[in-house]
């Protein structure tokens, strides 16, 4: 008897559909151009690139020259937590994160602190959920950045995102209000 396999981790990786795989191997096989260069194959590479921003931005709701391609998950967890302390190092130098982050960001945080900041690391209950009073008994004066994984890679358990942004003092709270203020 033939067992059929159900995949259930498609937090990390997901079949993507058809049409966009048709022009994913159409850019693969004969719009390759490097988009910084400047000959014919790079501007089209370039043209394809800006009109892939536009349509994004457009889904998102946010500007094109907001939005910042990367090679996956761990570079943009990188960019994120890196860009964040480099540009808020002068307000403070304390960070939130969870206990069960993914290893993008835990390593990152270990390296942060390594740099001398402080990360407090905050423990799950018995479902592998953190709680909004937590993060906000865990905020200083010199917190500049909290990091929450959303869906939880390993057990799927989902975090209280909306709830941790409408803190009163929530470092998220001021942050979004700083990166969507026009």
């Amino acid at each position: 008897m033939k067992m059929n396999n159900i995949y259930l981790d498609h937090a990390a990786s997901t079949p993507i559909r058809p049409e966009v795989a048709e022009v994913m191997m159409k850019v693969m096989t004969e719009q390759y151009g490097n988009a910084s260069s400047v000959h014919s194959f790079g501007r089209a590479a370039k043209r394809l690139i800006s009109s892939a921003r536009d349509q994004v931005s457009s889904v998102i709701g946010c500007r094109p020259d907001e939005l910042i391609f990367t090679g996956g998950g761990t570079e943009s967890d990188n960019l994120a937590l890196f860009g964040i302390a480099a540009a808020r190092a002068e307000r403070g130098k304390h960070i939130i994160t969870t206990m069960i982050e993914h290893h993008a960001v835990l390593h990152t945080c270990q390296k942060l602190e390594k740099d001398g900041y402080e990360v407090t690391y905050l423990p799950v209950d018995r479902y592998g959920r953190i709680h909004p009073e937590q993060v906000a008994e865990a905020i200083r004066p010199d917190t500049i950045l909290v990091s929450v994984i959303y869906a939880n890679n390993e057990v799927g358990t989902i975090q209280p995102i909306a709830e941790i942004g409408r803190l009163p003092q929530s470092v998220a709270s001021l942050f979004m209000s700083m990166l969507f203020r026009r």
